[in-house]
């Protein structure tokens, strides 16, 4: 053998060698016929992570900003939906005050309509002609300052009378008969009165008593309805006492003031001493 022949085989087997440590590479004499130089495959495969790098980062940058997408996307949704459902419930709150709103202007035309003193109702009274308008009867009596108080005794103890005149009448269910009021008409009624002393005593008050027109067995005749007391200041001695309630009278059943001393200073001014009575039933 030559030494050409022998340095071409050293050669053969040094890339074969190579080949067998590196695991890609071609014979070299299929690569000299395949016209490839032995090693471009290497290069080649090398070459191809960074493409493959760039490819996956395109692609999760895609689906990044379609995900972004379709976030906005519902997030727009959701608050379209919330501003259908504030302008509803705000609807609902309207409409829901406007019935009420008109459920209480029918009821007080209802109730309006039904008042006694209601033009309506008097209106409807009055074209009728079968109905009448119902009034309540009633008495007020005023101090009269052109007379004097008086004594009268009561229970035989000596008491104090006012003097009245008419202020106020309605009806017939009442009258003023000698400084008392006479009932003509049976019924619950309303009893008032007041008294302003000027009266330097302790204390001064007055009492409205019912003399009854007739009395059963053993009971009295005088009945003390109302009784009312203040205490008076001795440098100014001037106060008012009110009293009041209802109670049920009989027909020619008198009301009657009287003041339970032998002597009291009252004024008859007629704005601040009064006796009155309202029928009720």
């Amino acid at each position: 053998m030559t030494e050409t022949n022998v340095q071409h085989s050293e050669r053969v087997c040094l890339v074969s060698s190579q080949c067998e440590l590196l695991g890609n590479c071609m014979d070299p004499g299929m690569a000299v016929l395949a016209g490839v130089e032995p090693g471009k495959k290497t290069d080649e495969g090398r070459l191809s992570w960074p493409v493959f790098l760039l490819t996956l980062a395109a692609v999760t940058s895609s689906l990044s900003a379609l995900s972004l997408y379709q976030l906005v996307a519902l997030r727009a949704e959701v608050e379209g939906l919330k501003s259908e459902v504030y302008r509803r419930r705000e609807e609902g709150q309207e409409a829901r005050h406007g019935s009420q709103t008109d459920n209480i202007s029918r009821r007080n035309s209802h109730e309006s309509m039904h008042q006694p003193g209601s033009p309506l109702l008097r209106r409807r009274r009055l074209v009728s002609g079968s109905e009448t308008l119902v009034t309540q009867p009633c008495l007020q009596l005023l101090a009269n300052n052109n007379r004097r108080t008086f004594s009268k005794e009561h229970d035989s103890e000596p008491h104090t009378g006012i003097p009245w005149q008419t202020g106020l009448k309605r009806g017939s269910a009442l009258e003023e008969d000698g400084d008392t009021i006479l009932v003509r008409e049976e019924g619950f009624y309303f009893v008032y009165s007041q008294v302003y002393y000027i009266d330097s005593t302790f204390a001064m008050g007055h009492v409205v008593i019912r003399r009854k027109r007739n009395v059963v067995g053993d009971e009295p005749q005088y009945v003390i309805l109302f009784r009312c007391i203040q205490n008076m200041n001795p440098v100014h001695a001037y106060n008012t006492c009110f009293t009041g309630g209802i109670v049920k009278l009989e027909v020619r059943d008198h009301l009657e003031l009287l003041i339970p001393r032998s002597t009291a200073n009252v004024s008859l001014s007629g704005e601040s001493t009064f006796l009155g009575a309202v029928k009720l039933t």
